[in-house]
């Protein structure tokens, strides 16, 4: 009977979480952003990042010009075919370096001399 009254409550506030983050307007658009429509990843804004793979895997572990490891997830499309462990590369991304729990996209990747 316990559990049940804990899973329901739990239940419940995880559907008003849920509510309140789905009723917010204006957050996370772009400035150009006021169609109402959700961005897709070629809309997100891209940034450029140089640096050194550490390690290719199903992820990639660049070692930037700044000294700082970041870890990053190939978008749709993307391959490092043709890239090697301590190849320099340049590498357009969306999302953040260095934010816990959210992890970069590298929407393009090239090699450097």
């Amino acid at each position: 009977m316990m559990k049940r009254k804990i899973c329901l409550v739990l239940t419940l506030a995880l559907v008003i979480t849920a509510l309140s983050a789905c009723g917010r307007t204006g957050g996370g658009q772009a400035a150009g952003g006021s169609s109402g429509q959700p961005q897709t990843e070629a809309q997100a804004e891209t940034k450029k990042v140089r640096g050194i793979i550490n390690r290719l895997d199903d992820y990639l572990v660049l070692l930037t010009d700044q000294g700082e490891c970041q870890v990053m997830d190939y978008g749709e499309g993307v391959s490092a075919d043709g890239l090697a462990e301590g190849d320099s590369v340049e590498i357009t991304y969306t999302g953040e370096l260095g934010v816990d729990g959210a992890t970069p996209v590298i929407t393009a990747i090239s090699k450097v001399k």
